[in-house]
Formats: structure tokens, C-alpha cells, sequence
């Protein structure tokens, strides 16, 4: 394919994933691009000329649809510019579940002039904030809370001990088909994630202040400091000072008015 070279198959259907060396997207008119794509070909080349899919979310600076294909879903993410953003997402999508994040399926990343189109697969589940509220009228909230001691923590320690920041952490980009079933979450709005090389630090904190300012039900000082203990894997005596640290940046998180809700 245009500048890239292949991967090995993986995720459903065995279907092929492109890594581009230059991190340039494919042009749509390209015919290894419906090689490569396989039975989604038609899906994503629908997506692009505008034939398919409904719009699920759309700010200035992009528009997400989503469309059936097969049994399944494909998520599309338009954008006008902003390549730097579109070649950012399309490289974590495939480097993160190298370390052992589970992300979307990359399927394609197709561009034109000022156009460019990224599709992954869909998923499965619902967010962590949504499973939150359903956990904590229904009498599972402690089940909830071992589930991201168990299974979320250690993976942004992970991250973090690997010099990387996720700068969007919040729970409603933590997805689960159910907490209960003990599976590992998968993460979404992967575009942000870098590699600070300045105030690593207080871009780790960043994160598991997002983290805290948007869980959506009350937690207890006990609850908070399990996690917390999970994330650094010992005691969080020696701690207290990021801690507190931690605890004001999610204090200005929640003060803070969204752009787009």
C-alpha cells in the first residue's frame, strides 16, 4: 500500500492491517486498498464518499459516523486537517496494544486533499462511567471498584512507566462489555497519547486526575487510596505529596466548562 508496509493479520475476520512508514494515509482510489480491506472494502469506501453511516458525534475539528458492516460496526472519523491529529491516532492504535492495551481495530486511514477519513472497528460494551452509575444503584459498586484496581491501574502505570501520557484519560474513553465478566477494559480517543519529554510528571498526574474528576458516583478515601495503591503497586505513604498533588488537579477538571460537552 501507498508508503506503508504490511502487518500481520489480526483481530476478526483475519483481516489485514497497514503500518505506514511515512504515516501517510492511503489514497481511497488505491486498488491493494480493497485488497487489503477485504469484505469491509465496500463498507469503508461508502464511508468515504458519504453513502454510509450516521453521525454520532461531530465538533469544528471532526465528525465521527458509524456504520453497519457485516455483523458488526465500523466507526469512521472524518476530519478536515488536522492530518497531524488523524497520523497520531493511526500510530497508537497500533503501537498501544504492542505494550498491552486493548484498543479499536484499525481497518483504514484514507486521504484526500485536505480530507481524511480514519476507520476502526466498533465495540462492543459501554463506557466505565455509564457501568459506574448502573453499579452503584444496583449494589455492585465494590465488584466495579476491584475491577479498575485489578485491571485499570496497573495498565496506566504500565504507560507511564513507559514515558507515556494518555492526556485524555477519563472513564468515558475506558470501555468494558461488562466489569462483571472480569474482561480488560479497552481504551478510545487515542490521538492525544505522546511521549512528554518535560514534566513527565505532572503529566502522569494529569492523567489519574482525569481519571478522578470524572468518576460520575461518590467514592470513598478507602476506595480512592485501593486504587491508588494498585497504580504504584505498594504502600502510598511515600506517595502522599502526588497524591495531594493529584486530588487538585481533578478539583480543577471538574471546575473546568467543557468546549463541546
Amino acid at each position: 500500500m501507498p508508503g506503508g508496509r504490511l502487518q500481520n493479520a489480526v483481530g476478526r475476520g483475519n483481516v489485514l492491517r497497514t503500518m505506514h512508514a511515512s504515516n501517510k494515509p492511503d489514497d481511497p482510489a488505491s486498488p491493494r486498498l480493497a485488497m487489503a480491506l477485504g469484505e469491509r472494502a465496500d463498507a469503508v469506501q461508502q464511508l468515504w464518499c458519504g453513502s454510509l453511516g450516521h453521525t454520532v458525534r461531530c465538533v469544528p475539528s471532526r465528525r465521527t459516523v458509524a456504520a453497519p458492516c457485516g455483523e458488526g460496526w465500523l466507526f469512521g472519523k472524518w476530519r478536515i486537517g488536522h492530518r497531524a491529529a488523524a497520523a497520531a491516532e493511526w500510530h497508537w492504535l497500533h503501537v498501544l496494544p504492542m505494550l498491552g492495551l486493548r484498543v479499536p481495530e484499525p481497518v483504514a486511514w484514507l486521504g484526500a486533499g485536505r480530507r481524511t477519513l480514519l476507520v476502526t472497528s466498533g465495540l462492543g460494551g459501554r463506557a466505565l462511567d455509564a457501568w459506574a452509575v448502573d453499579a452503584a444503584r444496583e449494589g455492585w459498586w465494590p465488584e466495579l471498584v476491584r475491577w479498575a484496581c485489578r485491571h485499570v491501574a496497573p495498565l496506566f502505570r504500565l504507560l507511564h512507566d513507559r514515558g507515556i501520557a494518555y492526556r485524555d484519560a477519563y472513564w468515558n474513553h475506558v470501555f468494558c462489555r461488562d466489569p462483571r465478566r472480569d474482561e480488560p477494559p479497552l481504551f478510545l480517543d487515542v490521538e492525544r497519547v505522546f511521549r512528554p519529554r518535560v514534566a513527565r510528571q505532572r503529566w502522569w498526574n494529569k492523567d489519574l486526575a482525569g481519571l478522578l474528576a470524572s468518576i460520575p458516583v461518590p467514592v470513598t478515601q478507602r476506595e480512592l487510596l485501593r486504587f491508588a495503591r494498585a497504580y504504584f503497586g505498594d504502600r502510598v505513604g511515600p506517595h502522599r505529596r502526588l497524591l495531594v498533588a493529584i486530588a487538585r488537579k481533578a478539583d480543577r477538571i471538574r471546575a473546568h466548562q467543557p468546549k463541546y460537552g
